[in-house]
């Protein structure tokens, strides 16, 4: 699910890769396509209830979501924290080339 791409594109290409439609994806997350339709272009942020609810949908975990809404998992933020070497770390394995 990432590479660098909006959470916008990130939902709208997950949900065209498991061949859902719009109106079908809106019906099932039990939501208007528009609305739908205004997350998957970044016009409309992505609440707590979303998160879940669209987790469920795509089996994605929850915090793939959240990290496309750019929150880390509590966790890994206090991992980071106890371990800062590890974001230079992490860096210098995935950062842009």
């Amino acid at each position: 699910m990432g590479n660098g791409k909006s959470a916008a594109s990130a939902l709208r290409d997950l949900r065209q890769s498991q061949g859902h439609t719009l109106r079908s994806a809106a019906a099932e997350l039990g939501i208007a396509p528009s609305q739908l339709s205004r997350i998957e272009r970044g016009e409309r942020t992505i609440g707590d209830a979303a998160a879940q609810r669209l987790s469920d949908y795509y089996d994605v975990p929850v915090e793939a979501i959240d990290l496309l809404r750019g929150q880390a998992p509590a966790d890994v933020i206090a991992i980071l924290q106890q371990h800062p070497e590890e974001v230079v770390r992490l860096r210098e394995k995935y950062g842009k080339k």
